[in-house]
């Protein structure tokens, strides 16, 4: 099992070091090198990021909906069930017609000015409480799983 190493000292003069390992960890390891306690918080993590920084489309556009279904699933056990309800919903208006990949950051801005997905993160802003928060408890929860610290 991979995990990040802390130093007790490191820790114990700066906790926040937990959580930078522990983002670090979920965030650069590909998903099939993270073991299955580990995979919930990677995918939580990634569609957190994506809505945070461009709404869904921009998770679809990134992530695709190869792994929709365990998302949701993850979404759920970590504790954001809403979140989980949004991704569900949008996930079904996403698939319901083809779509081809956007090429440029243009058009990628084109397509957002429609705001086709605008009610759907507007719910997701509106959930409580927030995935950061979840993957926070997660993580007090499971800390073995992803730090070690010696």
């Amino acid at each position: 099992m991979k995990t990040r190493m802390l130093l007790r000292k490191e820790v114990e003069a700066e906790p926040y070091w937990i959580w930078n390992a522990f983002v670090d960890l979920i965030a650069t390891e590909r998903y099939e090198e993270l073991t299955p306690e580990q995979r919930p918080a990677h995918l939580a993590f990634w569609y957190d990021a994506e809505v945070q920084n461009g709404g869904h489309l921009q998770y679809f556009e990134n992530r695709g909906v190869e792994r929709l279904d365990e998302t949701i699933h993850a979404l759920d056990a970590l504790g954001a069930p809403c979140h989980a309800k949004v991704l569900h919903e949008v996930g079904k208006a996403w698939q319901w017609r083809a779509r081809g990949k956007l090429t440029s950051a243009a058009k990628f801005v084109e397509r957002a000015r429609l705001g086709e997905f605008d009610v759907f993160d507007a719910r997701f802003h509106a959930c409580e409480p927030s995935v950061e928060a979840c993957l926070e408890r997660h993580l007090e929860l499971h800390r073995k799983y992803f730090v070690t610290i010696r």
